[in-house]
């Protein structure tokens, strides 16, 4: 069965905002092709080991609360309903580098981004885009991070409900789809008409990140002296991969949108050869491996329950264009 792409009424788009455990934001990191941007880990690394000391200091020394009870106490500062505060942190901050900068920039890029141009009255453009980070050479959406920290939220807690009862692999499917139907649904395709596979890997990501705080052999959380502690070991990098860049990991659009879109995009091909393109494409092919995510979503395609997204990659529309 093909993917059906619908928009919403206005009444029912508001009432799922109300309720959807993410904002839907769009990205574009075409737009910051060739421009250069800071790392920001140290930044990012900075934040989260600040939510977890004000979490922690807030403990008593001795209190007997287990480390999932630590987790879910400082997970109210990691994830909140629907704006997350890592992204309104990053919009606010002047420490993390990012495209667009200022307000001037920010200007253009609303202008200018790849849903900018769709139609009249798209619900998706009136959402505030991510800017484009980066960390350790690989660019993505502050809005990858969101993601991260909420649906990596929502992940761990059906991961953890379900671990006694269903194998590993069937508890990765059941994941997998409850962001796939984020994704079809007021987090994508319904609200902005677009399903985005860098999302469910940032969504993967971050439940990885929330089954290491306390399980592992080594886990972030650990408790010394009758005090829990959060170990200097975190890294942001290390969950940070290519496919969180959309122009690398394409997006599947809906047809309404797809045609503009794919105008916009089509004005990056000549960037195609330039020399920062080259390399950062080669540096991302080098470390770009088949995550369960692609695996999952290369069935979806097999089954007709999904476009493939490589129809929608860059190198197809400068393909077609030849």
């Amino acid at each position: 069965m093909k993917t059906r792409f619908l928009l919403l009424p206005p009444i029912l788009l508001t009432a799922s905002l109300a309720s959807a455990p993410a904002r839907a934001l769009e990205t574009d990191q075409f737009y910051a092709w060739g421009k250069p941007i800071d790392d920001s880990s140290q930044y990012l690394n900075a934040w989260v080991q600040l939510q977890f000391e004000f979490t922690l200091d807030s403990i008593s020394a001795g209190d007997s609360r287990d480390c999932e009870s630590v987790v879910g106490k400082v997970q109210k500062r990691l994830q909140h309903s629907i704006y997350q505060p890592i992204e309104l942190w990053i919009l606010s901050s002047d420490l993390v580098d990012r495209i667009p900068r200022d307000p001037e920039a920010d200007k253009d890029y609303r202008s200018n981004y790849l849903l900018a141009k769709t139609f009249t009255l798209d619900y998706g453009r009136l959402l505030q885009p991510s800017p484009t980070l980066q960390v350790n050479d690989i660019r993505f959406g502050s809005d990858k991070l969101a993601h991260f920290f909420s649906e990596g939220w929502w992940y761990y807690k059906h991961w953890k409900k379900n671990r006694e009862e269903l194998s590993e692999d069937a508890l990765q499917h059941e994941l997998f789809q409850f962001g796939v139907n984020l994704e079809r649904w007021i987090q994508g395709t319904k609200m902005t008409g677009v399903f985005s596979p860098a999302d469910l890997e940032s969504n993967y990501q971050g439940f990885i990140f929330y089954r290491q705080l306390c399980h592992g052999e080594q886990p972030l959380l650990y408790r010394r002296a009758g005090r829990w502690h959060f170990s200097d070991s975190f890294d942001i990098g290390d969950y940070i991969q290519p496919e969180w860049d959309e122009s690398w990991n394409p997006n599947v659009y809906s047809p309404l949108r797809w045609k503009n879109i794919r105008t916009t995009m089509a004005g990056y091909c000549p960037a195609l050869d330039s020399d920062w393109v080259v390399q950062q494409r080669a540096h991302y092919a080098q470390q770009d491996t088949q995550t369960p995510t692609e695996k999952m979503i290369l069935e979806l395609v097999a089954r007709g329950e999904l476009p493939d997204p490589q129809d929608y990659d860059i190198a197809a529309v400068c393909g077609q264009q030849l």
